[in-house]
């Protein structure tokens, strides 16, 4: 389990794939020494296992059904990816309950420079629509965020400076997709109503 409060920005430095499998590797900081093989982690909100860590590179496995419901498919080398370690007990929970399940992985439709923010409309499947509400919770690509506003065929979120500074929507544009989880608690009351 994560909170969607992002630890660093990695690097990808190694891709390599075949019909069932991606390998991975990340250049890290901050979080190198502590992880360890067979840690999760979430890498850009996919919740992923470290299988290998070597000279600052965290290397992960992702299966074919992982990189078709997310953006890891379209990761090319140096693209910069979202981190956080699982939390441990004791941790604060600073962000809201991610699982790093992504559920559907969208295009961002438009990016506005407010004064001192930004707001990012990112377009809603029609079949998520029961899954968000206005100012629920939302992680986009690891990042915990809240829904601003929905509307029939897009949500925006609001992105404050040190988010998008430290996070890897800084280095997004239109055109570009995320990878998106939906509040899991509201999920679960929607699928019992």
């Amino acid at each position: 389990m994560f909170t969607g409060i992002i630890k660093e920005l990695g690097s990808v430095e190694k891709i390599s794939k075949n019909s069932a499998l991606t390998k991975i590797g990340v250049k890290v900081n901050a979080i190198f020494e502590e992880a360890g093989v067979s840690d999760s982690i979430s890498v850009d909100g996919v919740c992923l296992t470290v299988t290998d860590k070597r000279h600052g590179v965290l290397f992960f496995d992702a299966v074919k059904s992982t990189t078709q419901k997310s953006n890891l498919k379209r990761l090319k080398l140096r693209d910069f990816v979202n981190l956080e370690p699982a939390l441990k007990i004791g941790e604060k929970l600073g962000g809201h309950f991610v699982l790093g399940h992504v559920d559907v992985e969208a295009k961002i439709k438009r990016i506005i420079k407010k004064s001192n923010y930004w707001q990012a409309e990112i377009n809603l499947p029609s079949s998520f629509k029961n899954y968000i509400i206005d100012n629920g919770s939302i992680s986009i690509s690891g990042i915990s965020l809240t829904v601003k506003k929905v509307m029939p065929r897009f949500f925006t979120v609001d992105i404050i400076p040190f988010t998008y500074e430290n996070t890897s929507l800084k280095y997004k544009r239109v055109g570009d997709w995320v990878n998106v989880e939906f509040d899991y608690l509201l999920k679960k009351v929607s699928r019992h109503t």
